[in-house]
């Protein structure tokens, strides 16, 4: 599944598991390397104590240096160090003490050789980011061990009352801020990839699961930076105030686009209504908490967003839980997975700033380890649905294509079935209209048709062409004697005896009109036409027609005419031609055969031949 994901996604989740494993090394090299953390001295009051009565105090208490956390407690904490429990004796050069929980209002730092102050810094969350002693997102105070035997701290603040020290010489401070630096720049950097690469999907998509996971990437990077002092220091360093407003802000944030992306990841609207209802209600909560951040003192609702974090990861949890048991999907298996380890690392770092849990390197970073695992998560299930979706339409768009080709087959069977019935109709309806329907040759219409291509054609290869004109002698007479039918079945009888003596594929007989009938020959000179044409008079001179019981004759006579063509548009005289030696047969007596001549040569006649 990994070697199909996305090459950004391929890239971020190792880097992510890299920073989340270095900062759990970290932890626990540091915890097995360093000694016995030194011990300090505390005081809480209720109110502000100056540092003369707080120095003549003989209410010191205890704690090691490692514990000062006293969760949301709006007092007023002072912390005395000594320098030879802090071991610095016999220090020398500048030496860092460092307060690493960057949300702290007031944090004052003094530093005393023989009851004078012989050093003094004032900051705090509450004061302009230039006035810290030294540029970086926690406070960090310079100090010269040799010109001080104690050290006091003042701490009063609305976040939670946690003062995680560490005690660096200069050099060394600064070479490990080059190291934690490098790694909170490659987890933003990491983000910040993957927050271009999902909103470009979103906009080229549409897809509003894309658009609610790169708003929750986005409010998560926003409340990191503004947990661990990084927007302040470069976005609005000179506003306290909204500085504060934006860590409630983006906190509200980050709550509501995750329960949203995440509503819609497990399209919980459809397969659980309930659970449904009651994150939108989460989403309502937490965005009236991020509105009234504006009103409610930040005490209280740096309390309400926090606690609210853990009821939507508890939330998240049961809802896993059901939804496993029910589906055994991956998307939800992800899912669980990913709010499980959020929820880990959120309810450490809540329990860190209540108080109840030391403050280390892993505490302060469980809230962010929890978001890394979270986000990783969360891209493998998106790039594991977006395969299988892909696979699910490229399957899809298979099924409709073979759909298609399909349709489209059996379209072609039925357009080529149509069109052979609709080529077979024509032709029928060609022939029908080209046919004599008495008498089953070709009519007049078809022959003025084929006589005009023949006659091209042997202009064109200059060869000759014959018409022969055949009328039935005496067939009125016959037909007003006998009756119509008869005279129906003598013109039926005529065509197939002509029909049967045309041997020849180009050679053809029609119906010209009434009696007549025609016989085109091409490639046929005179004397071939004449020995044509006398086979034919002879076959129906022999024909017999029953008339009532009685057998009569039939004779015909014929005009030939065979030529050829000199003129490309000479028909009308090619036609006389024939016609004038049909008339002529006629004249001589019928049942005879005349070919056409020039007026000026007697014709040729052959009169019973």
């Amino acid at each position: 599944m990994f070697s199909e994901l996305p090459r950004n996604v391929r890239l971020a989740a190792p880097v992510m598991l890299l920073l989340f494993i270095a900062l759990m090394v970290a932890t626990q090299t540091r915890a097995a390397l360093e000694p016995e953390p030194p011990h300090v001295e505390y005081i809480v009051s209720d109110d502000a104590i100056p540092l003369a009565d707080v120095m003549r105090s003989n209410d010191w208490k205890t704690i090691s240096l490692y514990d000062l956390n006293f969760g949301f407690n709006p007092s007023h904490y002072w912390v005395r160090a000594s320098i030879s429990e802090l071991g610095l004796s016999d220090a020398h050069g500048r030496w860092i003490l460092e307060a690493g929980y960057p949300l702290v209002d007031h944090l004052n730092f003094y530093s005393v050789l023989n009851g004078d102050v012989t050093l003094e810094y004032h900051s705090g969350n509450n004061l302009p980011y230039a006035q810290r002693p030294l540029d970086v997102p926690t406070f960090a105070f310079p100090f010269d061990p040799q010109q001080a035997d104690t050290l006091y701290l003042y701490l009063q603040t609305s976040s939670s009352a946690q003062l995680p020290l560490t005690l660096t010489a200069e050099s060394s401070f600064w070479e490990g801020k080059v190291t934690t630096f490098a790694i909170e720049a490659a987890f933003y950097a990491v983000l910040a990839s993957m927050l271009l690469y999902n909103l470009l999907i979103s906009i080229l998509t549409r897809d509003t699961l894309f658009l609610y996971y790169s708003c929750s990437i986005a409010s998560v990077a926003l409340m990191m930076a503004s947990l661990h002092g990084w927007s302040y220091a470069f976005l609005w360093p000179d506003s306290p105030r909204f500085n504060d407003l934006m860590v409630l802000f983006t906190i509200s944030l980050a709550e509501v686009f995750t329960a949203l992306f995440g509503t819609h990841y497990l399209r919980l609207s459809k397969i659980s209504p309930t659970f449904h209802r009651v994150f939108m209600l989460l989403v309502a909560a937490a965005s009236a908490f991020g509105i009234a951040s504006l009103f409610v003192p930040y005490a209280t609702i740096i309390k309400l967003l926090t606690g609210l974090a853990i009821v939507m990861c508890i939330s998240a949890f049961l809802l896993g839980i059901q939804l496993w048991r029910n589906t055994r999907s991956r998307d939800v298996m992800l899912f669980f997975s990913a709010i499980s380890l959020l929820l880990i690392g959120l309810t450490i770092y809540a329990l860190r700033n209540f108080g109840v849990l030391p403050d280390n390197l892993l505490t302060s970073r469980a809230a962010e380890l929890g978001h890394i695992a979270q986000i990783i998560l969360f891209a493998l299930g998106l790039a594991d649905r977006h395969n299988r979706e892909r696979a699910a339409r490229i399957a899809a768009q298979d099924v409709i294509i073979s759909m298609q080709r399909e349709t489209n087959a059996a379209l072609d069977r039925k357009v080529k079935e149509r069109t052979a019935d609709l080529e077979m109709a024509n032709r029928r309806l060609q022939e029908e209209s080209t046919t004599d329907a008495l008498t089953q040759v070709r009519n007049r219409r078809y022959f003025d048709q084929k006589f005009y291509t023949l006659y091209q054609e042997a202009f064109r290869q200059r060869t000759p062409l014959t018409l022969m004109l055949i009328d039935i002698d005496h067939f009125k007479n016959f037909n007003d004697q006998f009756g119509h039918q008869t005279g129906d079945i003598v013109l039926q009888r005529v065509a197939r005896e002509i029909q049967s003596e045309i041997k020849r594929p180009l050679d053809s007989v029609y119906r010209y009109g009434g009696e007549e009938f025609a016989v085109l020959l091409p490639a046929t000179a005179e004397e071939g036409a004449v020995t044509v044409a006398e086979q034919l008079r002879k076959r129906i001179e022999n024909l017999q027609v029953d008339t009532h019981g009685e057998l009569h004759s039939i004779t015909i006579s014929i005009g030939v005419h065979s030529h050829t063509p000199d003129q490309r548009e000479d028909l009308d005289t090619f036609y006389q031609a024939a016609d004038s030696a049909l008339y002529r047969a006629k004249q001589q007596g019928r049942n005879c055969i005349c070919l056409y001549e020039d007026p000026q040569n007697s014709p040729l006649a052959s009169p019973e031949m």
